[in-house]
Parts: structure tokens; sequence; C-alpha cells
């Protein structure tokens, strides 16, 4: 076959190749090829999620905020459940003599917060002075917003009145400030006898600026039950904050009564070194006289 046969097939062959494979041949225009169409889907529970800002955790959608304060609790958890086992170690090595000096030492260095509920559980169960005293130190000795909280329930609503002073001197030493709130609140309580221990703990704490809630609680109103069931003459009390002359059934009353607080006034005249006794307008006109600005005074000049 001649050779100019052989090129002109093999062109035309080349040119049919081309126009299937869609290349365009030599001096016509390149045609672009159609953009391809993306496949659209759903996205995802975990994408929309995630978008929203939640991740998977134990089950449950949540968020890096949420799973942080759960690790954060059980690991507080977890050191409090520690501390209880090792505090009831440390108190029965205290009743064994070959032990008992250096468990001594241990609960009173006590410093971590996580301890705070085990020993503040352990103060109350306590039936020894002695160790009471160590744990009311390792309180005070932690100090964050739940030890000073304790030390401060020790110092109100303590039993036995060795250990509320051991826990008020305590206070004293670490600031006599952080308890002032809750012991002045408790002046107004319906329970005498806690107005009384809120008192003396104030006179103690030296704590000048409750001198004017003391003279309100100088003499509180209570209700007393009389009758309901008791032997004749006697009565039984139930304070409260103010109301009286309700009756309770048909063989008992209650009864508005004034009290005198001693140890109110025995708080007053610590902190004072004055003493109108029970007449508290005399008290109020003393504080009155002692917080008057001096003669001349000109607030405008400062």
């Amino acid at each position: 076959m001649p050779a100019a046969i052989r090129i002109r097939r093999a062109a035309s062959l080349a040119t049919l190749l081309a126009l299937v494979a869609g290349v365009p041949r030599a001096g016509e225009p390149r045609i672009p090829a159609a953009p391809a169409v993306a496949e659209s889907r759903e996205p995802s529970q975990q994408e929309l999620m995630a978008e929203r800002g939640f991740v998977r955790y134990r089950g449950g959608w949540r968020t890096v905020q949420e799973i942080e304060l759960i690790e954060r609790g059980e690991k507080t958890h977890l050191a409090q459940r520690e501390w209880t086992v090792k505090l009831e170690r440390l108190r029965r090595q205290v009743d064994q003599a070959s032990q008992s000096d250096r468990a001594a030492e241990e609960i009173r260095g006590i410093s971590d917060p996580a301890a705070v509920a085990a020993v503040a559980t352990a103060l109350l169960k306590e039936p020894v002075f002695r160790v009471r005293a160590w744990y009311v130190e390792a309180l005070s000795r932690i100090r964050s917003p739940d030890a000073v909280g304790a030390l401060v329930a020790t110092a109100l609503d303590h039993g036995d009145p060795e250990t509320r002073i051991a826990a008020v001197d305590r206070l004293g030493v670490i600031g006599p400030h952080l308890a002032v709130p809750t012991l002045v609140a408790a002046l107004r309580s319906s329970d005498n006898a806690q107005i009384n221990r809120a008192a003396e703990a104030l006179g103690r704490l030296g704590v000048p600026s409750a001198v004017a809630p003391l003279i309100d609680a100088l003499q509180t109103q209570h209700i007393m039950v009389t009758g309901d069931g008791t032997p004749e003459g006697s009565t039984s009390a139930t304070f409260t904050p103010g109301g009286g002359g309700l009756s309770m059934g048909s063989s008992s009353k209650r009864i508005k009564t004034a009290v005198r607080n001693e140890r109110v006034l025995e708080a007053l005249v610590a902190l004072t070194g004055a003493n109108f006794e029970w007449d508290a307008q005399a008290w109020r006109a003393w504080l009155a006289n002692r917080q008057a600005p001096p003669p001349g005074f000109d607030p405008r000049r400062g």
C-alpha cells in the first residue's frame, strides 16, 4: 500500500479517536467540560450536635462545660470519700499508744479543702474534747468557705461549751469578720438559746459593729405554750419571732412573753465597757452619742 494512503488512513483514525474522547482536533476551539454535580446529603446527628457545641458523653449529649463540671464533681466526691476513710483510720490510731502522736499531728495539719466534710462530720460525732479541738484546728487551717462555715456552725450550735469556745477562738485568729454575718443573723433567731450562744460568740470575738443588733436582742419576745397535756402549773416553750395570744385546742394557750438574754447583756458590757442593764433605751442613747459627729463637723469639708 502506498505510503500516502497509509498516512491518510492514520489521520482519519486519529480524528475518529479524538472525537470519541472529546479531544478537539488541531485548530478547533476547546469546549470546557460540564462541571461535575456534587452529591447532596443530609448532615448526620453528630455533625448537627457538634455545630451546636455538643459532644457525645456517656450515652448523652453534653457541652464541654457540663462535662468539666461532672468530672470535677466526681473527682471532688472521690476525694471526700477518701478523706472519710483516712480520717477514720487516723482516729483509730489516736487510741494506739505507738501511733497516737503521729496521728494527732496529721489531723491537726490537714489543709485539703476536700477534707472539710469528713472533718466536720467527725467533729459532730467525736466524744473526746481533745480530739474535737484538733478537728477545729484543722478547719481553721483549711480556711475555705466551707471550712469557715463549719467553724461558725460549731461556734454557734455545738452542744459542748468548750468546743464552741475553741471554734470562736479559731475564728478570732483567721478573721472575726468571717463569722459576724451569721452570728448577727442568729440574734434574730426564734430559738432563745441560740440567741444567747450567738451573743456569747460575738462578745468573745470583740466585734464593735455587733453592738446595735445586740441591743435589739437584749430582750426578745417569745411564745410560751401552757397546758396541752402537761402537768398542772408547768409550761413548755415554743419560740417564734413574733405573734402571741393564739390558742391551741381547748386545753392549751400560747402566751407572748419577754425574755431577758443574759449572754447578750454580758456581750454588750464586754464590747462597750458600759452597763445599762436591761434598759434598751439607755443603751441606744449611749450608742447614738458615741456615733454622733463632733461639734462643728462640716461634712462638706470631709
